[in-house]
């Protein structure tokens, strides 16, 4: 009988002992394990499912627990970041689906249906539309009957801004977009729709507006967005921040959401601007949460005047430095969605402000349809 050279029983008895070890090491680790947002996914890893006490409960366990497993198995991180790794260096791909490589390293959000709107396959329809411009008058109508101005602001996909950086396999329709659309109705029915577009694409001569490596503007992004807010509100004499790119100079670096759905550990260089040292050094409260996917927290500038409540999502992050600034007290109602007006006026009611602020994500654009019942409420 033919005996197998030493280097192939030896490789064969690594492999074996590989398979045999690597469940152990993984129970192992798991147990270990403490509950954890995925840094590389940026989610929330699913918990462990306490004992059924109800039928329902029952009948969902194997579910939830198959995917508390699957989301905490020992060495799960190590195993995706190796996947990152292979994928990205030696495919030239993302390994997420949620991102889209560009040119020149630039970074893509595709969840929410992102690629879709940027290829304009996904317009809205009659009733989305008639939906969208009751809702936001429903909103306008509340505001106008306590007598506060109302304003609503659309912050841009970066790729609506960075469509040049778009890999160039991804063709598009023609117009219009659902940003056109919501414009349009919005624009004949006189209702307060600020699109920040042309202001962001005008504001690329001077600085990079949004992160390569993040779905967000970057800080010359925010500030531009910014004075697009500042100079369409009706309040007198407000404080405006007045810089220019040159005072973008103080250097800093930054974890870019996109680069960690991808597993990619870099992190991107950027600018960041000197605020004046006499432009009021507000203070700011920590996030209290007030309602399902809503929290508040405030910030106050004794030397400005104006409160005002600010609803909105994570592109308002960029924003807190500059309009904090400006107001004597901002409300700012971080929330999940186009919440309906039920659940936002009654805390603007509580809270009795100079005005109201609403910004939303373009990509969320459609979830404002999704907020008029059928019953009309």
């Amino acid at each position: 009988m033919r005996r197998s050279p030493f280097y192939a029983r030896l490789y064969g008895g690594a492999l074996v002992g590989l398979v045999l070890v690597f469940p152990f090491a993984s129970l192992i680790a798991m147990a270990f394990k403490h509950a954890e947002i995925s840094r590389v996914e940026n989610r929330a890893l699913a918990q462990m499912p306490g004992w059924p006490r109800t039928r329902a409960e029952w009948d969902s366990f194997p579910q939830r627990f198959d995917a508390f497993f699957n989301d905490n198995f020992g060495l799960r991180t190590l195993l995706l970041r190796l996947n990152s790794n292979f994928s990205t260096v030696m495919l030239g791909r993302s390994p997420s689906d949620k991102v889209v490589f560009g040119h020149n390293d630039w970074l893509f959000y595709a969840g929410d249906n992102s690629i879709e709107l940027y290829r304009n396959q996904r317009p809205l329809s009659s009733l989305q539309l008639d939906n969208t411009r009751t809702a936001l008058q429903r909103r306008v109508g509340a505001m106008q009957a306590a007598n506060r101005p109302y304003l609503f602001v659309v912050a841009p996909d970066k790729h609506t801004i960075y469509p040049e950086m778009m890999p160039t396999y991804m063709s598009r329709r023609d117009p219009p977009s659902q940003l056109d659309q919501v414009v349009a109705i919005a624009g004949a029915a006189g209702l307060p729709v600020l699109d920040l577009r042309a202001a962001l694409r005008a504001g690329k001569a001077d600085g990079q507006v949004y992160f390569k490596d993040d779905s967000h503007w970057s800080d010359w992004g925010a500030y531009l967005g910014y004075r697009r807010i500042m100079a369409a509100l009706p309040l007198p004499g407000l404080p405006v921040l007045d810089l220019d790119a040159r005072q973008f100079a103080v250097p800093a670096d930054h974890a870019g959401d996109l680069a960690g759905m991808a597993g990619l550990s870099r992190r991107e260089p950027t600018r960041v601007a000197q605020v004046p040292a006499d432009r009021c050094a507000f203070t700011a409260t920590a996030f209290q949460h007030v309602g399902d996917d809503i929290a508040v927290r405030r910030t106050f500038c004794p030397q400005a005047k104006f409160k005002i409540v600010f609803v909105g999502d994570s592109f308002t992050d960029g924003l807190v430095k500059y309009l904090s600034r400006s107001f004597g007290e901002v409300v700012y109602v971080a929330r999940s969605g186009f919440k309906p007006s039920r659940q936002i006026v009654p805390l603007i009611e509580r809270e009795a402000p100079d005005m109201v602020i609403e910004e939303l994500a373009e990509r969320h654009l459609d979830s404002l349809a999704d907020t008029v019942a059928p019953d009309g409420r």
